[in-house]
Formats: C-alpha cells, sequence, structure tokens
C-alpha cells in the first residue's frame, strides 16, 4: 500500500474516436463482438492493449480451442459453437494451421497454431469493417448519469478518449466495469483459480509424444516429483500443433511461497507470476527432457508474452450463472450462447478436478450475464461475465467466448440503431439474428437437447 500520493495535473484529454460500439480486449469475445457489432452496420472501434489481437489465444500461447465441441459417446461428437468462430477455424484451415477436434477421453480440443491465429484474427476484422487501436490501454471510465460518456486509452502518443454509445468490456479482468463503478466478485471469496505460464516446445518426435494419454504422463510427472524436482501440477496433456515437431505444454501451476494463488489484478503479485512462470517453464523443460518419451532433444521455443489468467474479477450483471445452472444443464429460453464444456477447476494440489457434464447434454448462458448492473450502456463478454467462481470454470473458456462476444457485439449494435437500452432490448431479436448468422444455440446432440 502507497503511503504517498501526488496530485495529477489537470489537463483535457483529446477525444479522437465517437463510435457507435467501443470493444475494449481483443480476444476471442473482443474479436466476435466488434465482428458482430460491425457487421450489423454499427460503426465499431476495437482497441487491444498488445500489438496483436487474440489475447490468451495469441498472447498467452495457448494453442487449443476448448469448448467448441461435446461428447455423444465414445465415438461421436456435437458441435456447440458456430457463427462466427466457424470463419475463424475455416480461415485457419486454408492456412493448414488448425487440426480436427482432438480428444483426451471426454477432453476435446481444437488444435490450431497460435501465431498464425493473429494474422487470421487482422484478415476478419478487417473484413468486416472494423477499425482497430493497438497498444491501447483503458485507463479510465467518465460517466454521465448511469452511462459511459467517454473511456480514456493510455497510448504511444499520450492519453486520448474515446465517445462511445454502447461498451462492450472484453478485457478479461473487467477493467472497464470496474472503472465504472460496477460491483465485482474476485473467485471464492478472494481466491482465484491458479494461473499458468504456457509454453511451446520444439524438436519433439511427436508420434511417440502424441500417443501418451494424461494418465501416462501424470505418472511420469509424478516420478519425476519422487526423484526430487519440486513441480507444483502433474496432471497435463500433450497439445499437438499443426506444425511438425511442435507441442503447447499448459503444465504450470503459478502458486505463492504459501502455495497459494496470485492476484494477477495486483500489479506486484502479477510481476510475481510472470517470473515464476518463466522459472517454471525451464523446469518443466529438463522434466520432460528427461522423463518423458519423445522429448528427450525437446527445447522452449516460446513463452506467452503474457500469463494465462483463467479467473480475476467477475463483473455483477443482471444475471449471474451459478454452478447448479451447470450442473443442471440449464438450457433457459434466453440464452445466447451455449456450452458442454465441463466444470474445470485449478483450485489446489497437483491435479486438475473435471467435473463432466452427461454425454450429449449441454447449457446455456443467458443474455442478462452479459448485462452490467448498473450502468445502461456497458455489456460484459469473455471470462469476466456474470458468474459465480464454480459455473466461470466452465463459461471462460474460448468457445463460449466467442459465442458471448457474437451475442453481446449483436446487442451491441441493436441497441444503438434502435436507441433502445440494453437490458430492454428483446432477446429473441437477438437470439433470431444469432441464429441467421450460424450461431448455435440448441445443439444437434441427441434427444436430450432441448429447445428454445
Amino acid at each position: 500500500m502507497a503511503s504517498r500520493s501526488i496530485v495529477e495535473p489537470g489537463r483535457r484529454i483529446p477525444v479522437v474516436d465517437e463510435p457507435d460500439v467501443l470493444v475494449v480486449g481483443g480476444g476471442a469475445a473482443g474479436i466476435a463482438a466488434a465482428c458482430a457489432a460491425s457487421r450489423a452496420g454499427a460503426r465499431t472501434l476495437l482497441v487491444e492493449r498488445h500489438g496483436f489481437l487474440g489475447g490468451t489465444l495469441t498472447a498467452v500461447t495457448l494453442g487449443g480451442f476448448c469448448g467448441t465441441h461435446g461428447v455423444i459417446d465414445d465415438e461421436r461428437l456435437f458441435r456447440a459453437i458456430g457463427g462466427l468462430y466457424l470463419d475463424v477455424e475455416e480461415r485457419l484451415r486454408r492456412r493448414d494451421a488448425v487440426l480436427p477436434p482432438r480428444r483426451h477421453g471426454r477432453i476435446i480440443g481444437v488444435p490450431y497454431e497460435s501465431a498464425t491465429f493473429k494474422a487470421v484474427a487482422d484478415e476478419l476484422v478487417a473484413h468486416h469493417g472494423v477499425r482497430v487501436r493497438l497498444h491501447a490501454h483503458s485507463v479510465a471510465a467518465h460517466l454521465e448519469g448511469e452511462r459511459i460518456a467517454s473511456i480514456v486509452l493510455e497510448t504511444k502518443g499520450g492519453r486520448v478518449a474515446v465517445c462511445p454509445r454502447v461498451v462492450v468490456d472484453c478485457s478479461g479482468d473487467g477493467d472497464v466495469a470496474v472503472a465504472a463503478g460496477v460491483g465485482f466478485s474476485l473467485g471464492d471469496g478472494g481466491r482465484t483459480q491458479f494461473g499458468s505460464t504456457m509454453f511451446r516446445l520444439g524438436n519433439v518426435d511427436t508420434a511417440v509424444a502424441g500417443a501418451l494419454s494424461r494418465a501416462e504422463i501424470r505418472d511420469l510427472l509424478e516420478r519425476a516429483v519422487t526423484e526430487g524436482y519440486d513441480l507444483p501440477r502433474t496432471a497435463t496433456g500433450v497439445h499437438l500443433n499443426p506444425l511438425e515437431g511442435i507441442v503447447h505444454l499448459n503444465v504450470t501451476r503459478l502458486r505463492k511461497p504459501d502455495g497459494e494463488p496470485f492476484d494477477l489484478t495486483d500489479p506486484d503479485e502479477l510481476t510475481a507470476a510472470e517470473i515464476e512462470g518463466r522459472r517454471q517453464a525451464y523446469l518443466y523443460e529438463e522434466v520432460f527432457r528427461r522423463f518423458v518419451p519423445g522429448f528427450g532433444r525437446a527445447r522452449i521455443v516460446d513463452i506467452g508474452a503474457t500469463v494465462g489468467i483463467r479467473e480475476s474479477r467477475l463483473i455483477h450483471g443482471e444475471k449471474t450463472l451459478t454452478e447448479s445452472d451447470v450442473r443442471g444443464c440449464v438450457k433457459p429460453a434466453d440464452r445466447i450462447a451455449c456450452t458442454a464444456w465441463p466444470l474445470e477447476s485449478h483450485t489446489g494440489g497437483r491435479g486438475t478436478t473435471w467435473e463432466f457434464l452427461p454425454d450429449g447434454d449441454w447449457y446455456g448462458i443467458p443474455f442478462g450475464c452479459l448485462v452490467a448492473k448498473g450502468v445502461r450502456n456497458l455489456l460484459v463478454a469473455g471470462r469476466n461475465l456474470s458468474a459465480t467462481h464454480v459455473a466461470q470454470a466452465s463459461a471462460r473458456v474460448a468457445g463460449p467466448c466467442f459465442a458471448m462476444g457474437e451475442a453481446a457485439g449483436v446487442a451491441a449494435a441493436m441497441s444503438c440503431q434502435r436507441a433502445v437500452e440494453l437490458r430492454a432490448l428483446e432477446v429473441e431479436e437477438i437470439q433470431d439474428e444469432l441464429e441467421r448468422q450460424g450461431a448455435i444455440l440448441t445443439p444437434d446432440s441427441g434427444p436430450r437437447a432441448g429447445t428454445r
């Protein structure tokens, strides 16, 4: 806690844009929100703090889309995410940068090449006429009554202001919502899921490594623990890359010396986590080279530009997604996205806890989870949605983030064009437009799929 403060001199901040829709954060949700809003005819500006789009999908070096499919049985899958996400897949496919869905038991991921995704994201937003400002970080929100009148951005050229009609906060941490005074929760009473630093290994014999099951890898890493390696996590899998000899590893666990997770919204703890993550990455490189078949000559070729944050601020919305909604596979009439991703808990020990939905089943995310409480022209989308700590462990992954973002973009454009407040929009009209654009609100997963 700082013991001193200074008074910043007052200054005039130039207004550089007055879009219909401002999207803050260019990850999965932000890309989809911006494209959907612009496609609907809204003048849309997308701002991103990095020099590239993609968020977790690129900056973290993730390497796999999760939550896009569900399991019907031992052989069959069903698709849960459509719409703009399908365009992403197709553009990656044209570049030989995506693989078919890969199963690890009941865990389904779609491997992709994260560097290529940067170029695909550029293509997608350009195709839909989205204006983009990179290296721009939201630092303040100014309100007039219960509406955001302006957002202040910090850029290389100094502070600038944007005056939008509607804001979509896809920052992941809910930066805009918090700056606007919206309430939030931080994990479970302040304790969030552990973050991870993700990295890629090159020079891997992927034929050998890719044949290993998660259980086999866990046993090998547990053997390393018995031989003196202080591994915070042994539950992992080998995530193949479309490029030969490259795999993604999501295996580190960012913990403080007392074993607790870092608060990744605290600048000092975030700094310590970044350093600790890189230390762990090279520890795991050594362990995989020594203990895991196929990795004998492997070397780190890339470490995420930032740590992977599973959970931080959960913004309070008009509705809240709960663990009973997920476990009960609730399909609300006002859903704007759905997924079959399990409850994936990174909360302690060296393992990961998985709680799977019944085969063939799924749940829906209500529109109200995107509508920020107390601010009339603000939506949130992505992992900062209005959800409980447990429910967010399912809804936070890439697939539903794409879907939530697309829904937020459609709603934002409708609000502007019809001069109707977000909370007063007819959800059925949002749903109709989403389905017209190919979004999936009722997956074709068998007799238990249910209807709207």
